[in-house]
Parts: structure tokens; C-alpha cells; sequence
């Protein structure tokens, strides 16, 4: 299916103001919404634009798309890629959205399995610099980046009060282990005073993570573990003897460096920290076996560096002029990369990345919020080990419940695949997807459409 933009035509248009409708809050002074209807495969109600901080002078772009079910009763989902540096049309155009690139990266055909099947969906790409979005902030750190997203949901919102009544789910991966409790907390402690400062109370009723990086004191153990493992798949082990044992010897001190870090945060405590883990703990040793560390299954292929062909034809057509023009891309946002290697260095180089969210975590089931932590079982880059291990050493008040509880089978409901396995104890949730690496709506599309309209509707995974 074409995703009916004129296709006669790469040279740009300029986008004017006139493109635009301009969205602002008295609630939320210093902030607007710059929105248009764009094209594509989709036929429902779509929007694009920026939400703009006029303060910093950043300009976070986004793409809304209503659900394919019933838009006016359904649920919205955020969600948010990683990196940090990379953007969330990566979710968009290869995993999760409507509409998916095509083999030559000219075009993009309909996914039958988007989340916007039960979902209303709000793709962002941010910080500032990242995918579509720009500006003069150098944002270093995941907390920095929570309150432009806070500030978008509330304009957003505030417009659209027909999605705003009902529940929201804030969602992503990778990186997204750090943005998604962030943005989290961020509502949750913002709704205690939302309707004394007349702003909307976010009706937040879930927070999901696909294989992602929340604590990295704990994660890191688990790459010798996950790598040295003897009868996990026939793809393990893939590490020989000396390395598993240099990973076993160095990690004591990795883990009393991010001790130091969690105990007393710095960017010379954090950094010290990450420095250390990272030339002990996997990687080193992973980069020399030539796989792809988002899919163990796979070799690492292609020139963007993501090990994967099909990344670089996101890149072709996110920078095609007339897919610009009727998204409303900026012409200041320049040309449009997958990742911001910049961003990404900066967030190492104050420690951000090997931060624990878990406390969030924690505070966002205190306050009767749904969390679901899903890892697909291939992947290397955050293991669903190292994943499934934090989730059981988190303090919360349903620790003891939650390690009694026992690993039980999911289903898929349409295909009758034994699609995973999923541990539940009261308002959490983690669930193990069988043959996906670390991009799972892209592995395994059908199986995570599967969890993810089961998980909005509140039913069970197990049964």
C-alpha cells in the first residue's frame, strides 16, 4: 500500500507558519504547540508539528495517529526510542507504527500489526537534536528531558480533552529503560497538583519497557552471564572461557563503582563507574565475535553502525523532501539521522547511562500505576537476564509477592503460539519474549501486538 505522498517530487517545499496551527496553555507559559494534519499510509486522523520551548529556543517534533479500533474510547500511548541520541521513528517506520519503510526506502506499506490497531499513538522524538527535533540546548541528562515531554502532553492534552479522558501509557525502549520511569514520575508527582494549577490531570494508568537499560549495576553482571550461558539457545554460548572468567573477576569492581555512583551521584562518581563496566563487562568481548548485539542471531551488517541493512533506508526516507513537507518538518532541523553520536556523548560524559531509574520504578506502582517490563530474549545490548534480575531485587512493597510468584506460559490468542513467559505480582509485570532480539515489535510483530492489546485492556498475559 503507498503512503499516498506525491511521489513526483524530492525537492523541499518550504513550510511556512501558515502550515501550522499554533497550540498554547496559560498552565504551561513558555511552551506551544506548532500542528498540522499530515499524509500517509494511514487513513485515520493524524497530526505532526513541534512542541516548541520558546525559553531554550528547542523544538520537539512528534506524530500523533489516532486508532484504527475506536480513537474516541481508546486509549493513547507514548512512545519513545533510546540511544540516547536516536529517534522514535525508528518505532514508526520499522517496529511498531502504521506505517513501515519499504525495501528501498522510497515508500513505506501498512503494518497490520501497529500498536495503533488498539492504540491511539504519539511518537516524540527527543531531546532537542535528536531525529526531526532541534534547537540550542545541549540536553545531557534523562531528567532533562522529562519536563519538555511533560510539557507537551499537557498542551497536547489540553487541546484534545477526547483523549485526554481516557487512559495513557507511556512506553519505549533501549534508552528508554531511563525515559519512560522519568516520564512517569514526572506525571504521577505532577497530578497531585494539576487541578489546584488548572492543568490536565494525565489519567496514567501504565508505564512499559522493551529491553531496557534502568540499572546498570545489575545489568551488567548478567552480560557474562547471558553470554556465557551453556543451555539457554543454540545461538549460547558465544564467549570462551578466559573472557567469561575476566567478566567474573572484574565485575566485584563494577559493582562497587556504581554503588559509589547510586550513593552519592556525580558526574566524576558515574562516569568512573560506566567507564569501568564498559571495558570489563561484555562489550569489549562482544564486539569480537562480529554479531549483531540487538539480535545474537544475527551478524552485525550494514553502514550506520546499528547492524542492521534496512536502518540506512530510514535515513533515505525520513530526508525525502516531499516526506519532510508533509510532516512539517522545520527546514532548521537540517538532515534527518537515525542517532546524535553528540547526544550520546554527552549523556556518557555525565553519567547519566549507568544511573539507576528503579527508584521511579518503584514510586510509580506505589501510586497504583501498572508497570510491564518486557525484554526479548535475543538481545545482548540489554539482556533479558540482566533485565528480569532487577525487577526481582527492586524494593517495593510487592518485592516478597512478586519473587514467589512463578514464570508462567504466554500464549498468543490469535495463533496459539507459545509466544514468551511472564512473571505477575500485583501492579507488575515482566514478561519474557521468546526469538526477539531488542527491537521486539520488530521481531516478533504479531506476538507484540498480541501482549500489547492484552496489557491496555488490563486482561491477564498468562491466561
Amino acid at each position: 500500500m503507498a503512503n499516498n505522498i506525491p511521489s513526483n517530487s524530492d525537492d523541499d517545499i518550504p513550510v511556512t507558519t501558515d502550515d501550522f496551527r499554533i497550540l498554547t496553555n496559560d498552565n504551561t507559559l513558555g511552551y506551544q504547540i506548532r500542528i498540522k494534519t499530515p499524509r500517509s499510509c494511514e487513513q485515520g486522523v493524524q497530526y505532526s508539528g513541534y512542541i516548541d520551548n520558546l525559553q531554550q529556543d528547542d523544538h520537539l517534533f512528534f506524530w500523533f495517529i489516532e486508532s484504527r479500533s475506536s480513537p474516541k474510547d481508546d486509549p493513547t500511548v507514548l512512545w519513545l526510542n533510546g540511544g540516547p541520541g536516536c529517534s522514535s521513528m525508528i518505532g514508526a517506520f520499522a517496529e511498531l507504527g502504521p506505517c513501515l519503510i519499504n525495501a528501498y526506502g522510497n515508500d513505506t506499506v501498512s503494518n497490520p500489526h501497529s500498536w495503533n490497531t488498539e492504540a491511539n499513538i504519539v511518537f516524540l522524538d527527543q531531546p532537542a537534536n535528536v531525529g526531526y527535533s532541534y534547537g540550542k540546548s545541549k540536553t545531557k541528562s534523562t531528567l532533562e528531558s522529562a519536563r519538555d515531554v511533560y510539557a507537551f502532553l499537557q498542551i497536547f492534552l489540553g487541546e484534545f480533552m477526547e483523549y485526554a479522558k481516557n487512559p495513557f501509557h507511556v512506553t519505549g525502549e533501549s534508552y528508554g529503560g531511563h525515559y519512560v520511569p522519568s516520564v512517569a514520575y514526572e506525571i504521577v508527582t505532577n497530578n497531585k497538583f494539576a487541578e489546584q494549577h488548572g492543568r490536565v490531570r494525565i489519567r496514567l494508568d501504565s508505564m512499559a519497557i522493551g529491553n531496557g537499560l534502568t540499572d546498570g549495576q545489575t545489568q551488567y553482571k548478567y552480560y557474562k552471564d547471558y553470554g556465557c550461558a551453556k543451555n539457554e539457545s543454540k545461538y549460547q554460548p558465544f564467549f570462551d572461557d578466559k573472557s567469561c572468567d575476566e567478566m567474573d573477576k572484574t565485575y566485584p569492581r563494577c559493582y562497587a563503582l556504581a554503588d559509589i555512583c547510586y550513593k552519592h551521584p556525580s558526574t566524576r562518581t558515574c562516569v568512573e563507574a560506566s567507564e569501568y563496566c564498559d571495558t570489563h563487562q561484555g562489550f569489549p568481548q562482544f564486539n569480537k565475535t562480529g554479531l549483531n548485539p540487538y539480535d545474537i542471531r544475527r551478524k552485525c551488517e550494514g553502514d550506520t553502525g546499528l547492524c542492521y541493512h534496512w536502518m540506512a533506508d530510514i535515513n533515505t526516507y525520513a530526508n525525502l523532501g516531499i516526506v519532510r513537507t508533509t510532516f512539517g518538518v522545520d527546514p532548521l532541523t537540517g538532515n534527518y539521522s537515525l542517532c546524535n553520536d553528540a547526544i550520546n556523548h554527552r549523556f556518557v560524559m555525565t553519567g547519566d547511562t549507568i544511573k539507576t531509574f528503579v527508584p521511579q520504578v518503584a514510586t510509580v506502582l506505589s501510586e497504583n500505576v501498572r508497570v510491564l517490563i518486557f525484554a526479548g530474549d535475543m538481545d545482548f545490548m540489554c539482556t533479558w537476564m540482566g533485565i528480569k534480575a532487577w525487577t526481582l531485587s527492586m524494593n517495593w512493597s510487592g518485592k516478597e509477592g512478586f519473587n514467589a510468584a512463578v514464570d508462567e506460559p504466554w500464549t498468543n490468542h490469535v495463533t496459539g503460539e507459545k509466544a514468551g513467559e511472564v512473571r505477575t505480582y500485583d501492579n507488575l509485570s515482566f514478561l519474557r519474549v521468546y526469538d526477539a532480539g531488542h527491537m521486539v515489535p520488530y521481531d516478533q510483530p504479531a506476538n507484540s501486538l498480541d501482549f500489547i492489546s492484552r496489557w491496555l485492556k488490563n486482561e491477564p498475559l498468562h491466561l
